[in-house]
């Protein structure tokens, strides 16, 4: 595979729509006193030695973070259609001649043919193909590559290296993202491309460390929504104890709403990491309101604010360790306005009722014995005869 040198590519710059270098902003001083030589030259060696492995795998795998590549607000391309009406209406713009618009076109539009299916990429694609598509040379294939990098439809996500700058096999052509900043065409027939645009916006991996899950347009066949596997958790109570490691997740997440590191649902902090620190203070009887004023007080003495915990923090986890392990066995001098409750004491419980039992019938009466019912008889006529005798003699 022979590698493109095209006389306007020799600069590091991705395109109009790839993101600006965050190191490059930096002072001069500054970067060089963060970052050595000698780890700059590590550093290189190593991202050759992936790209190396990359190549000689044959599989034409881009760069793992490409999309960190590409600016906020733009989106990639994956529809052939789509980006040919793009590209046709970016080279009808321009005031060019007949013959300079016909190749052209022709050469962009070989870069769409060559995209691929799934991320849109345009990988293993040489200039000398590009230039027979054309019918050019290959500064003229240059020529087009940068004029697509300035009106934002090109962004070089991977540059193309040599096999002896990788010490590959082979050298490395470059990967070409076509780019839009247009919205998405409205199309009912396919709501699954709006999933398409929400998962290029969203990083690929979040703050802790979760794999993301695919978005998939699901509709079943009866035309019902599916039930869902497990009801929505409510919001868990601010002076509630943990028992439970699902209970001890809840309390969690209540505690980082409250310092304000996880709003909207987006956490800025890993989740397990929170919850192996305060997983002995939740087992010692906490709950969120007596950490929360556990990490503005000082037990020494507890009317003394501490301030803003989390006021310009790198690392918040480190800062709420530190503020909570003064406590450390004295959760018992919290003061009581914030002493945990176990239990849901927000709903009262309700009484048992009664039950009633079943009336029963003549036939399931015990029935007295003859001895006893005879007994009873002779006795109140003895006592019915006493009574007559009295009278008689009165």
């Amino acid at each position: 595979m022979s590698v493109p040198t095209p006389q306007r590519l020799t600069t590091r710059s991705r395109g109009r729509a790839g993101r600006k270098s965050i190191a490059s902003s930096r002072p001069v001083a500054f970067a060089h006193a963060a970052r050595p030589t000698f780890r700059r030259s590590a550093a290189r060696a190593r991202g050759r030695r992936r790209g190396a492995a990359r190549v000689d795998a044959g599989t034409f795998q881009p760069h793992p973070g490409w999309r960190n590549f590409i600016d906020a607000g733009w989106r990639v391309l994956t529809d052939q259609a789509e980006a040919l009406r793009i590209v046709e209406s970016l080279v009808d713009a321009q005031d060019w001649r007949t013959d300079k618009r016909t190749s052209w076109l022709r050469i962009l539009r070989q870069l769409v043919y060559s995209m691929d299916w799934s991320t849109g990429l345009v990988t293993a694609v040489t200039a000398g193909r590009l230039g027979e598509a054309g019918d050019r040379a290959g500064r003229t294939v240059s020529r087009v590559v940068a004029w697509a990098r300035d009106i934002g439809l090109i962004v070089v996500v991977e540059h193309a290296a040599s096999a002896e700058f990788l010490g590959s096999k082979r050298g490395r052509t470059p990967t070409y993202a076509l780019v839009t900043n247009a919205p998405l065409p409205h199309s009912p027939t396919k709501p699954e491309a709006l999933d398409d645009v929400n998962a290029q916006l969203t990083p690929l991996v979040d703050e802790s460390g979760d794999l993301p899950t695919s978005c998939v347009y699901i509709k079943p066949l009866n035309d019902e929504q599916p039930t869902p596997a497990q009801q929505p958790t409510r919001s868990w109570l601010v002076f509630r104890i943990p028992e439970s490691p699902d209970d001890r997740n809840l309390a969690t997440q209540c505690l980082l709403q409250r310092l304000g590191l996880d709003r909207g649902g987006v956490c800025k902090v890993p989740l397990w990491r929170t919850r192996a620190l305060l997983q002995p203070w939740w087992e010692a009887g906490a709950s969120p309101a007596g950490l929360l004023y556990a990490i503005d007080h000082h037990p020494d003495p507890p009317q003394q604010h501490r301030g803003d915990a989390l006021r310009g923090a790198h690392d918040p986890l480190r800062v709420l360790g530190y503020r909570l392990r003064p406590w450390r066995g004295r959760l018992t001098e919290l003061p009581l306005t914030v002493t945990g409750i176990r239990g849901d004491y927000q709903t009262k419980p309700t009484t048992a009722p009664t039950p009633e039992l079943p009336a029963r019938s003549e036939a399931d009466k015990p029935t007295a014995r003859t001895e006893v019912r005879l007994a009873a008889r002779a006795a109140l006529d003895a006592h019915l005869r006493l009574l007559r005798e009295h009278r008689e003699l009165g």
